[in-house]
């Protein structure tokens, strides 16, 4: 009991130790791809931290079963290093009672991956639709912007430039804005601009049509091909331009704030077939992929302590991307659902198998 509680605690200390380093990276990653959105007036600043919150689950869900692995392989390579996996079994520790502790630990921790992808993450996922689909994400134009600088609108169509803000953000002063507009001369296509300069501009919202318009007061419109003489010029005292709704689709993976009820009874359905086996299959991957580690650890004397994480490493990267292949090969029809992504969990249970048969022959030899 006392060696099982020793080793069971440097397990979960290394694992929290990978996990944690691990989240921070991924949470970094994540947070760039998120402030690139803010910078390009995707989405606005006051729901940035909520969405880089909601994707911790996503990230701890995926990071345990690695963790866990990793953990199980530096835990169980220090011990045979230091040769105290050796005195283990000589007072009848023997592998045998190491992968029993070893697929307990794995069921503990395959829980609260299941947990978190069977119920968790489809609740934050819809969570963070809400906030997406909420008045808090309307991108308000005139703060995204950055005084001295030309940027694009989030769509693209148009490019805009401000000389001053106000404080509050709310007011641009020197207005400076341009738009393309393709059309058709002599039957050739030809791009015709549309330029803006007015004294101040401001945003507001439409209250039937819940549309965003960017006022511009004070200034001139001109109208024209570049190079012709033919161009109009209207002086206004305000002139409105649409602000296009943003795709924010792609922030949001489709099916993912489905419920795992839902799924299964749109199972039929080559999408949620594959989100649901998906869900699944992260747990089922923990407990592979700890089992795995146990014969992978195995070190014989003076052997390099890391010498094992290489081909390990390299095992959990084949599998990994095999479960991504086998998951849009579902989604794409190329094979049946029945067999889904449950062939690589069974070749992968066949590797495990001769693996263990093979070190269990070995350490009896050595008995």
């Amino acid at each position: 009991m006392i060696i099982a509680r020793y080793i069971t605690k440097e397990v979960i200390y290394t694992l929290l130790g990978i996990t944690i380093v691990l989240l921070l990276a991924f949470l970094s990653q994540q947070m760039v791809r998120y402030l690139n959105y803010v910078a390009v007036g995707k989405i606005p600043t006051n729901i940035f931290l909520a969405l880089v919150s909601f994707e911790i689950p996503y990230i701890l869900a995926f990071l345990l079963p690695l963790g866990l692995y990793l953990g199980i392989l530096l835990t169980y390579g220090r011990l045979y290093a230091d040769n105290e996996m050796s005195i283990l079994h000589m007072y009848g520790y023997g592998y045998q009672r190491i992968v029993r502790l070893t697929l307990f630990i794995a069921l503990i921790v395959a829980g609260i991956v299941l947990y978190l992808m069977l119920w968790v993450n489809p609740i934050v996922s819809a969570k963070r639709q809400q906030v997406m689909a909420s008045d808090e994400a309307a991108v308000h134009l005139v703060q995204t912007m950055i005084p001295g600088r030309f940027q694009a609108s989030p769509d693209g169509r148009y490019v805009m430039y401000v000389e001053k803000l106000s404080l509050d953000r709310n007011r641009a002063e020197s207005v400076f804005l341009a738009q393309e507009k393709k059309s058709e001369v002599n039957g050739l296509n030809q791009s015709a601009w549309m330029l803006v300069l007015a004294n101040e501009g401001y945003q507001i919202k439409d209250t039937e049509s819940q549309d965003q318009f960017f006022v511009a007061t004070d200034g001139y419109r001109y109208e024209g091909i570049p190079g012709q003489n033919d161009y109009k010029i209207i002086q206004f005292k305000k002139y409105a331009v649409r602000i296009p709704q943003n795709d924010v689709q792609v922030l949001n993976k489709e099916n993912q704030a489905l419920s795992t009820a839902q799924l299964w009874q749109d199972y039929s359905m080559p999408k949620r077939a594959a989100e649901l086996q998906w869900r699944f299959s992260i747990a089922i991957s923990t407990l592979l992929l700890a089992i795995l580690a146990v014969p992978l650890s195995a070190m014989r004397p003076r052997q390099g302590r890391y010498l094992s994480l290489l081909p390990a490493i390299l095992v959990y990267i084949v599998y990994v991307n095999l479960l991504f292949i086998a998951r849009h090969w579902i989604e794409q029809r190329v094979i049946p659902i029945a067999l889904g992504m449950w062939w690589v969990h069974g070749v992968m249970l066949l590797f495990i198998i001769l693996f263990l048969l093979y070190n269990t022959k070995r350490w009896f030899k050595k008995r």
